[in-house]
């Protein structure tokens, strides 16, 4: 009993000792002017144009490397030079997105794709409280990740006793965007959101946030409430405009 009190207290002094010095040697949370807002409409304006920026971002280095995939496959495999630096490159994605088979591009193409704005930016607003959560400030964490490694994460203050999960520490916002999109185009548990996005593809249509958000129902403990809320916050702030937006800018289906 000792024993192991003693080992939890020091895996939660070390995950303070982190978390202390992690706020030194990098910016966290939303810019200050943001928290300085007072009016909401003004506050929810700033927040999606922020984070939008943001989000756009990573989903074009998403459509990035499924182009890069898509140029390989679809040329003659036969003449591929295995040993170059274009298919170590794609061996390298085949890990990073748990792939299977190296040579099946619908396999790449069910998990390389964008996650639409308008649903990030609904479980961002969601998920961090409008970016006013703690594990947002001290944390980066602005899509509510754990972890079981006390090196990379801060302890829960509501944590349940027998719990050892730890709420995970980004560096970086944009490091948060892109993991979430990453889970999302790889865990298991978002299958079905993969599936839904293939789908629409298939059909000649722009995945949009509003529908795919209806497939998150692994994504938090209060289930079909929790697609109700997303749903609530994409309409009531009009974020399929986003949507809309990106599609504009990059002129892709």
């Amino acid at each position: 009993m000792l024993i192991s009190f003693l080992r939890n207290s020091r895996k939660i002094l070390l995950a303070t000792c982190i978390l202390l010095t992690s706020q030194i040697s990098f910016a966290k949370g939303m810019p200050k002017e943001y928290y300085e807002i007072k009016d909401t409409n003004e506050s929810k304006k700033y927040f999606f144009e922020y984070m939008y920026k943001r989000i756009e971002k990573e989903n074009i280095k998403i459509l990035s490397e499924r182009n890069f995939v898509k140029s390989i496959l679809n040329s003659n495999i036969l003449s591929l030079n295995f040993s170059s630096e274009r298919f170590k490159k794609l061996l390298k994605i085949k890990r990073k997105y748990r792939i299977k088979n190296v040579f099946t591009y619908e396999e790449y193409e069910k998990k390389i794709d964008i996650i639409p704005p308008s649903q990030a930016l609904a479980q961002a607003a969601v998920e961090s409280g409008w970016g006013k959560s703690r594990f947002m400030k001290e944390a980066n964490n602005i899509f509510g990740h754990w972890t079981y490694n006390p090196r990379i994460g801060m302890l829960p203050e509501q944590r349940e006793i027998g719990a050892t999960h730890f709420i995970r520490i980004f560096k970086t916002l944009q490091n948060s965007i892109s993991a979430y999109m990453l889970n999302l185009n790889r865990n298991n548990a978002y299958k079905q959101f993969r599936k839904k996005r293939y789908e629409l593809r298939k059909s000649g249509i722009k995945p949009d946030g509003l529908t795919l958000s209806q497939t998150m129902l692994n994504y938090s403990g209060i289930a079909h409430e929790y697609l109700d809320i997303l749903q609530s916050v994409i309409k009531t702030n009009n974020l399929t405009n986003y949507d809309t937006k990106f599609y504009t800018k990059i002129n892709t289906q």
